[in-house]
């Protein structure tokens, strides 16, 4: 079940109103000392930094309004002292660097950092998380625990010093770096990346944009105290600060928390009663029944009974999130799945259930976190062989139901796959039964539900497909406040009740009364099994062989960027260090260049991401002719970052790969180093050490990528579009370190 780590925060899409209940009113200003009533009179307001796309705590508006949980705990401070804080969205590097040179008076929305404390103050914590691992819907790599993080990918804000200092409890993963929040989105929801640091901020964004394609894979136990910071000689205002927040109570700060977010990490089990807003109790007072659409022939998870009512897992589901919301809902009849989601297209659905979370559906529906997550699979004849994946069968038909999310997802991961659809469940299952089609796909639970019922008694499940459904409930545009309150419903409901609902649907069709004439099927199904394990003897072979070419191109795909055709990150963490290796038993020299395309993020923002894609193709093709030579291996490390590993090479290869990028002539009139997209390249030649008495150190490979990587950033900081190389030998045995021998730059063909 993927309800436990899928909503840790629940998206609130309109403004919280300030608190208004008899508490707060009567809370009474607090007692200043002269000194910091002097300092009031001075600095009646003071700015504050903060992040620009960090929601729920700083959300700020079309109209550059800020709001969130930050502004509202500023606002309760400023009613209890005094002291007003404007806060100042932003490039968050920028901001920090602004407070480091006191263009602003401090920082919002951060953390205590041994960096920040030589020129700022800190009050105390105005809120306590903790991290979490923030993966794809669904967890495609079933990333469940720190280890598995080894070779993997993680996604990192420029800038947020404390999630560089969790990454460092990662040494075996690789960290791609991203400028903004919405690129680590972005990274993370296309596989960019495998995964990314988050304390519900990007969870909560990517919800509030529309794409709520994320989910929380296991928490880090890294606790994260977010804190007030001002300039450091100001003591008189982190000393006001903090009397705000000891007036204001745990109690407050906790009402404000339940406006913003919501953990059901932390929700007892059992618990009855969720915390709604004033907006969201009011909105569902004035609101009445919620129009609920279903899906009419899709048991045991939605159907009708013969009265006309609705029924299966999500329908009981949902009476227990609506329990806890002391709500009703009133059925919309519909005669098939198709009408159903036309309805809700059309916005005559308040809500939606049991529906498949996709990008087509997020245009009209928001959506509640996930309360099931089922795998996909295959139902052929008895007598029919699935060769394992849907590649294999691309000349065969099949069928899935019409509206089904997974039609989508199929064609687009086996484009020449033929797939039709037919008009419920029965049908399907019957095509398949009587030849008409090679397969039907579906979730298991559909499948062994309509067998039984329908008595289909001549097919069977030939495999698990890697996609999987992700069920919740959607929720019609144009209403935040019922998508709020019913998320937090959603996010109540403790897995053991899901699980119990599940199962009692799942198990109580086996509770049938014998019937013995439906038995002689099932003894000539056996028979014929006999027969098939003789047969499937004969096919052994050739199911090795496919299976063989199956993984083979698995393998190739994990390796490869899928947008240059370069091998990606990855692999070139597996292949750098036996690389060194081999050339340390060789005795001769690796080469290795990385680069950087500059200016990258504002060719984006310029141009658009389809256009940077563009880029990156090109640079990719440019890289592949480079690398024709066998041992010559080139990698996309990053978003705009590039990796290539030569057996024999000089600076020239660097050169000549800068000056074949600028001769692309790809326009860039947003970079400030040249009319052109250009690179940055730092090279270096890295010489084993001699090895007849033994390995060379395993460290070694470490430090070739770290000191290439420092011959970029010399190439960047001397002003980009330049060749940054170096000579470096390894330490012999009794030696601590190597040498740099030679360092050169080159720029634009000079030199």
């Amino acid at each position: 079940m993927a309800l436990c780590v899928v909503w840790l925060f629940a998206a609130t899409a309109s403004p919280a109103a300030p608190l208004a209940d008899s508490q707060t009113q009567s809370a009474s200003p607090v007692e200043l000392t002269p000194a910091e009533q002097v300092f009031l009179r001075a600095h009646p307001v003071i700015t504050l930094g903060t992040g620009d796309s960090w929601d729920p705590y700083v959300i700020v508006g079309q109209d550059g309004a800020v709001t969130g949980y930050d502004a509202d705990v500023l606002d309760r401070i400023a009613a209890l002292t005094g002291l007003r804080v404007r806060l100042l969205p932003g490039d968050w590097r920028e901001r920090q660097e602004q407070a480091r040179s006191r263009a602003i008076d401090g920082l919002s929305t951060g953390a205590v950092h041994p960096e920040r404390a030589e020129h700022l103050s800190f009050s105390a914590p105005y809120i306590r998380l903790h991290k979490y691992l923030l993966v794809p819907k669904g967890n495609p790599l079933s990333l469940g625990a720190r280890d598995d993080l080894a070779g993997r990918t993680i996604a990192l804000h420029r800038g947020n010093l404390f999630d560089e200092k969790v990454a460092s409890g990662f040494p075996h993963a690789g960290i791609l770096r991203f400028d903004t929040v919405d690129e680590i989105i972005d990274a993370v929801t296309t596989g960019g990346a495998d995964a990314t640091f988050d304390n519900g901020s990007l969870l909560y964004r990517a919800n509030r944009l529309g794409r709520p394609f994320l989910q929380f894979a296991f928490d880090l136990n890294e606790p994260l105290d977010l804190v007030f910071a001002v300039r450091n000689d100001w003591p008189e205002a982190i000393a006001i600060i903090d009397k705000g927040l000891t007036a204001m109570g745990e109690a407050e700060r906790t009402r404000l928390q339940a406006r913003w977010f919501l953990s059901p990490l932390n929700t007892p089990t059992g618990t009855d009663e969720i915390v709604l807003s004033d907006e969201e109790r009011s909105f569902l007072d004035r609101l009445g029944p919620i129009r609920l659409c279903i899906d009419p022939d899709w048991m045991p998870f939605d159907g009708l009974t013969a009265d006309g009512r609705s029924q299966g897992i999500m329908s009981d589901l949902l009476k227990l999130a609506l329990e806890r919301l002391g709500h009703t809902t009133q059925l919309v009849r519909t005669a098939s799945w198709s009408e159903t989601l036309q309805l809700a297209h059309d916005g005559h659905c308040d809500i939606v259930s049991a529906v498949a979370i996709t990008p087509e559906r997020a245009e009209y529906l928001d959506f509640t976190g996930s309360l099931l997550s089922e795998p996909m699979v295959v139902v052929v004849r008895e007598d029919a062989r699935f060769e394992g994946t849907l590649d294999a069968h691309a000349d065969q038909r099949f069928v899935m139901v019409a509206g089904h999310a997974g039609i989508d997802m199929l064609r687009r991961a086996h484009p020449a796959l033929a797939i039709e659809t037919v008009p419920d469940v029965v049908t399907a299952m019957r095509a398949v039964s009587l030849g008409h089609v090679f397969g039907y796909i579906d979730l298991l639970p559909t499948v062994a539900y309509a067998a039984r019922e329908h008595g289909i008694l001549n097919v069977k499940v030939a495999g698990d497909l890697p996609q999987r459904y992700e069920l919740a409930i959607g929720v019609r545009k144009g209403l935040p406040l019922l998508h709020s309150s019913l998320s937090r419903a959603v996010a109540a409901v403790p897995a053991r009740e899901i699980r119990t609902v599940r199962d009692r649907w799942i198990s109580v069709r086996y509770e049938q009364p014998i019937d013995l004439l439906r038995f002689w099927p099932w003894a000539l199904a056996l028979a014929l099994a006999v027969l098939g394990v003789l047969v499937w003897n004969h096919h052994l072979q050739r199911l090795n062989a496919a299976l063989r070419a199956a993984n083979t191109r698995i393998e190739r795909l994990i390796i490869t960027d899928g947008l240059t055709g370069l091998y990606n990150r990855r692999h070139f963490q597996e292949r750098l260090p036996s690389e060194w290796q081999r050339a340390a038993r060789e005795q001769r020299t690796l080469h290795l260049l990385l680069a950087d395309i500059d200016h990258f993020k504002e060719y984006n923002d310029h141009y658009g991401h389809p256009a940077g894609d563009e880029v990156l193709r090109q640079i990719g093709a440019l890289l592949i002719q480079l690398t024709r030579r066998a041992g010559d291996l080139a990698f996309r490390t990053g978003g705009e970052e590039f990796a290539v590993m030569f057996t024999e090479a000089n600076a020239d290869n660097a050169e000549r790969l800068r000056v074949a990028v600028e001769a692309l002539g790809i326009e860039h009139v947003a970079s400030d180093t040249a009319p052109v997209v250009t690179l940055s390249i730092g090279f270096l030649m890295a010489c084993p050490a001699d090895i007849r008495n033994g390995d060379p150190p395993l460290t070694d490979w470490d430090e070739i990528y770290t000191r290439a990587d420092a011959l970029l950033y010399q190439a960047k900081a001397r002003g980009r579009n330049q060749v940054v190389s170096a000579v470096w030998r390894a330490a012999e045995a009794d030696q601590p370190t190597g040498v740099a021998a030679t360092l050169s730059a080159r720029q634009k063909g000079a030199g």
